[in-house]
């Protein structure tokens, strides 16, 4: 693709400065860190250059483009490519922005090893008690018959969504000598991994010592973790989710957690970030982390060349139908 100087490159977040030349050598590149979606827009709007077709804007999950937003994007600028530098795609309105000529990309893939990684890490300090150890050591207690660990050989993990981060803690899991259950509604993964043993959903509350979630958020899976299903698990079970906030009722996660329902619970994403319900603090038996599991350095610059590769592929594929169309 020759250069694209007349396409604008916003930039809204951290990207890696591979992934930032990548993008220079092809367009001109703008970075506006920091900045609300009506400051952003604003200062897109003055920058929109009428003799360019499309540009394209680059936001991490933290910033939201819902219906409203992307009305407002599509009036006031001339982007036509949203690109979100996550996983997934739950904090942009990707049916507004089809409607209305935005086409949306993600980054889907390149945190999977990061939060694979934290997935088990979670598991690992919350059943070997290394968090409270660690405390108890720095105030002067050496008291080992405090503790209860476990270990993880034998035990029954169950994943929730067996795509890019499940599937790979199920090899960690499996390398640790755990039982894996699995569920997901992609028929094809049962072939895929034939050493997991897919079951219902229910059934994989009822019969695994660690529940872990690594489903996309829409409707479907919005609560998908609820009231009846916690009820389902045991008391000694452990709940890890590094997917999204919005698979989990918090209400009934803290009830269940207050009334020792369930052993424990680990939590790095929440429904509404980066506020979170304040009543998980009180709670002994719970771990609460940043929406940390993705966010590597290896991940971030993964991710930020991912995206600058994606977004150069995009208008390199849209320049050559351009050109078809106009040799025909």
């Amino acid at each position: 693709m020759k250069s694209s100087r007349n396409i604008n490159i916003y930039i809204t977040c951290e990207l890696s400065s591979e992934g930032v030349n990548l993008l220079k050598e092809k367009f001109k590149v703008f970075n506006f860190s920091g900045l609300d979606n009506k400051k952003l827009i604003k200062k897109i709007s003055a920058l929109s250059d009428p003799n360019s077709k499309s540009s394209a804007l680059i936001i991490r999950s933290t910033r939201k483009i819902d219906n409203l937003t992307a009305k407002k994007i599509k009036k006031q600028t001339d982007i036509k490519l949203i690109c979100t530098v996550s996983s997934g795609f739950d904090n942009i309105d990707v049916i507004s922005c089809t409607k209305l000529g935005i086409k949306v990309m993600n980054v889907p893939g390149a945190n999977s090893i990061s939060a694979g990684e934290f997935t088990i890490a979670l598991i690992l300090l919350i059943k070997k008690n290394i968090i409270r150890a660690n405390y108890d050591m720095k105030r002067g207690i050496f008291d080992y018959k405090e503790f209860s660990n476990s270990e993880l050989y034998s035990k029954t993990i169950g994943i929730i969504g067996v795509g890019r981060v499940g599937s790979y803690v199920a090899k960690i899991s499996k390398a640790l000598g755990m039982k894996i259950l699995g569920n997901d509604i992609i028929p094809a993964l049962k072939n895929k991994y034939k050493w997991i043993k897919f079951v219902s959903l229910n059934t994989l509350l009822k019969s695994s010592d660690i529940v872990t979630i690594h489903t996309p958020l829409d409707e479907s899976t919005r609560h998908l973790i609820n009231k009846a299903g916690i009820s389902q698990m045991h008391k000694d079970a452990v709940l890890i989710n590094c997917s999204r906030g919005g698979t989990v009722d918090e209400k009934a996660l803290i009830t269940a957690l207050k009334k020792r329902k369930i052993h424990y619970a680990a939590l790095d994403v929440f429904e509404n970030e980066p506020n979170f319900n304040k009543n998980f603090s009180n709670l002994p038996n719970v771990m609460l982390t940043p929406h940390l599991a993705g966010k590597t350095v290896e991940s971030k610059e993964r991710m930020s060349i991912i995206a600058a590769e994606n977004i150069i592929k995009f208008y390199s594929k849209a320049a050559r139908l351009r050109w078809v169309k106009l040799v025909n």
